[in-house]
């Protein structure tokens, strides 16, 4: 709810149309004497002219109170109120006859301006000068104050400061107890002068990592009336950069702070594209990012199936293009890099889990070498260790067996530099049989304390024996026996 100029109440409802019930009565409340003095339960319904918003107002003929003064607005019973505002009732201020001077220049930032300053009394209609009463004049990041004279006429001269990004000059009727702030512009049109933006030499070409913070610097100078290249006035506000709108020192220079997010030609100008002082003109920056990629949640382990590598790769800007990445291996983890496996990753989903198989000691990294328009990404060396194992003896006797008798194999597993017995582990018998190039499984068997294993087998055919070790915890490596040759005779 709000009051207007010629003192009507105005109910305003929600933008969807609702927050306004039927039947509505609002009531005036003297804040002085405690007392309602009005009731307004009839008003006009203002709508959208072109019928396509939904909200409205409700507007009541232009209430006659007793007294001028600020009153509460409230609904419901005088017991029960409900307040929702107030109403201003002051006399109204009204600007008119607003007029600056046209043909302030950087050479001339001086104007006049002049206006007719009135009050309109809500209770009669009435106008009267609003006599040596003291206005604001304000522009874009300038003001000054004056006074009316007796006639309520103003005649005041008006110095902008070359900075503003127009030049409307206001003038504003300052808020009192006895009358209500108001005010009126008007546009004291400039002449523009020619100007020029000149780069620093680092600042005409600029090569950047994407997501990096570039700088561009330089100077801003006008062509004043008589032909000198002057620097444009301190605090000339040049177009947006990541910090807001940076300002002009006093000799012209600037310091933009660029986002590096795309290659291309970046422009400077004047702040919005344009200004009331001088003319339009841009400086390119030839702009050239430099996409980066970098390994993120990087991990790799060594388990019985091998060395595994999970992460991802992240890719700035995001690239739809499937990429390649190495799986390095070096004995020192300082030189020698060789590439054991490369797989592709889909920058789509950045995510990869590959496996290496065998053994996994040594040192190993991840590489992504990347395109020319880019820096790859090298994730940081890892260690991995894998104990040592091996069978230190392994015997099949008695030497040579008749077939269907039984024979013994016996046998040791040790871990460790220097070596200890490994106790607990399973191992597995293999008999490779005369004339064939294959290993056939013949059991196992688990390791005692100290490392020893027994095993008795029925014998059916002459070949090779060994026994294997595969490992179990993903910290050893896996050992092979040597072959002991068992003849079987009939």
């Amino acid at each position: 709810m709000s009051a207007t100029q010629n003192g009507s109440l105005a109910v305003h409802s929600a933008q969807d149309g609702t927050g306004v019930p039927e039947g509505l009565v609002v009531h005036l409340r003297d804040k002085n004497s405690g007392l309602r003095v009005a009731s307004v339960g009839t008003f006009r319904k203002v709508t959208d002219p072109d019928g396509i918003l939904p909200d409205f107002q409700l507007v009541s003929e232009p209430l006659k109170l007793a007294a001028l003064g600020i009153y509460a607005l409230e609904v419901g019973s005088e017991t029960d109120p409900v307040e929702c505002g107030d109403f201003d009732y002051r006399l109204r201020s009204v600007v008119g006859k607003v007029d600056a001077a046209d043909g302030v220049s950087l050479d001339n930032l001086k104007t006049s301006v002049s206006a007719d300053v009135t009050t309109l009394d809500p209770r009669t209609g009435a106008t009267a000068p609003l006599k040596n009463a003291k206005v604001r004049l304000t522009a874009d990041r300038t003001s000054q104050d004056a006074t009316t004279d007796a006639q309520g006429h103003l005649s005041s001269p008006f110095t902008f400061r070359g900075t503003e990004n127009d030049t409307e000059v206001r003038v504003e009727v300052l808020d009192t107890p006895d009358v209500r702030a108001g005010g009126r512009g008007e546009t004291a049109r400039a002449v523009r002068q020619k100007a020029e933006i000149v780069l620093d030499a680092e600042s005409r070409k600029i090569k950047a990592r994407y997501g990096s913070t570039a700088k561009i610097t330089g100077q801003a100078l006008r062509i004043a009336a008589d032909g000198a290249r002057k620097p444009v006035p301190h605090g000339t506000p040049m177009l947006a950069d990541l910090t807001g709108e940076p300002k002009t020192t006093a000799d012209g220079r600037f310091e933009r702070q660029l986002l590096m997010s795309r290659s291309g030609p970046v422009k400077t100008t004047w702040a919005g594209g344009k200004s009331p002082w001088l003319h339009y003109v841009i400086a390119n920056t030839e702009a050239e990012v430099v996409e980066v990629s970098y390994f993120r949640d990087f991990k790799a382990t060594v388990d019985a199936a091998g060395v595994k590598f999970t992460g991802r790769l992240a890719h700035k800007p995001l690239s739809q293009t499937p990429t390649l990445i190495e799986v390095q291996r070096s004995e020192d983890g300082k030189t020698d890099w060789k590439t054991r496996k490369v797989f592709t990753v889909d920058f789509a989903t950045a995510r990869f889990d590959q496996t290496l198989p065998g053994e996994g000691d040594g040192h190993w990294r991840l590489r992504y070498a990347a395109a020319p328009s880019m820096q790859g990404s090298v994730t940081e060396p890892v260690r991995l260790d894998r104990t040592a194992t091996a069978f230190t003896y392994f015997n099949a006797a008695p030497e040579p067996v008749r077939k269907g008798h039984t024979f013994t194999i016996k046998g040791v597993l040790q871990h460790e530099t220097p070596a200890k017995p490994y106790g607990g582990q399973t191992v597995q018998y293999y008999l490779q049989p005369v004339g064939s190039q294959d290993y056939v499984f013949r059991g196992e068997a688990k390791t005692e304390a100290d490392g020893t294993f027994v095993q008795t087998f029925t014998a059916d055919e002459t070949g090779a024996w060994i026994v294997r070790y595969s490992d179990s915890d993903g910290k050893h490596l896996n050992a092979e026996s040597r072959r002991d040759d068992l003849a079987v005779n009939p």
